[in-house]
């Protein structure tokens, strides 16, 4: 089988496309699983690999998918809470990327990076990534981009290599991020710069106050994965 996104209704016309990941400071999965949480996002799909992290779970009523699609107005987040596997990491990108450039109008990607880049004195709270299709509304809005030697990592810099290969528009929003532990603030940080680029209200208040709890129930979360991943790997290949 390959890999198959599975859609309960349409994207939205000029829909834009946002994502993240569990890189520096856990900042792209935090926002956006913020994000969805606080504008109550509508569930419209989710995407299905060759090899699907064999997890699910019950999230209300609803049943609950590793890699899930919300829709809120005109755009739709994508929700990873199981990677796939390194094996299909690529093959996963390159059919997201695809999908994004026939269904979408933009991409806006979250991630974090690394606070000690950070050069004394700085006052901006994140840099931006962009192809080349996009950087010019980075640049229009006075943000500043990537410092010369820096280096987007992950899933987030072959999403961002495709898109520029596919010629679509697509920003990444990099926080300031403590690399040791998840950064509920660099979060914070990243959904605020989202509200400001599409006038979307998003509360981030319960990040900033309660960013220990938040902190430690997403450490345990990812705790609590890695070991049923792990255990699931010794169960199947015994």
């Amino acid at each position: 089988m390959s890999i198959k996104i599975v859609m309960k209704e349409e994207v939205p016309r000029n829909a834009v496309f946002v994502t993240g990941f569990q890189g520096i400071g856990i900042t792209g999965y935090i926002a956006v699983r913020h994000m969805v949480a606080a504008l109550n996002a509508k569930p419209i799909g989710f995407v299905l690999l060759k090899r699907m992290p064999p997890f699910v779970w019950m999230d209300g009523n609803r049943l609950a998918t590793p890699i899930q699609l919300f829709k809120h107005g005109s755009h739709v987040f994508m929700l990873v809470e199981f990677m796939p596997s390194p094996s299909e990491l690529y093959r996963f990108i390159n059919r997201i990327c695809n999908w994004c450039a026939t269904n979408f109008s933009e991409a806006l990607l979250m991630g974090g990076l690394d606070l000690r880049v950070k050069k004394d004195g700085e006052v901006e709270k994140a840099k931006f990534a962009a192809t080349s299709q996009a950087i010019s509304k980075v640049l229009d809005k006075g943000y500043k981009v990537l410092d010369t030697g820096l280096y987007v990592t992950g899933p987030l810099a072959l999403m961002l290599m495709k898109f520029e290969q596919l010629g679509f528009p697509a920003i990444a929003i990099l926080s300031y991020a403590n690399p040791s532990r998840p950064d509920p603030m660099a979060a914070a940080v990243a959904i605020e710069y989202f509200s400001k680029m599409y006038d979307v209200k998003v509360e981030t208040d319960e990040l900033i106050k309660d960013a220990q709890r938040i902190e430690a129930e997403i450490e345990e979360n990812l705790k609590r994965k890695q070991e049923k991943i792990k255990s699931e790997a010794t169960t199947l290949y015994i």
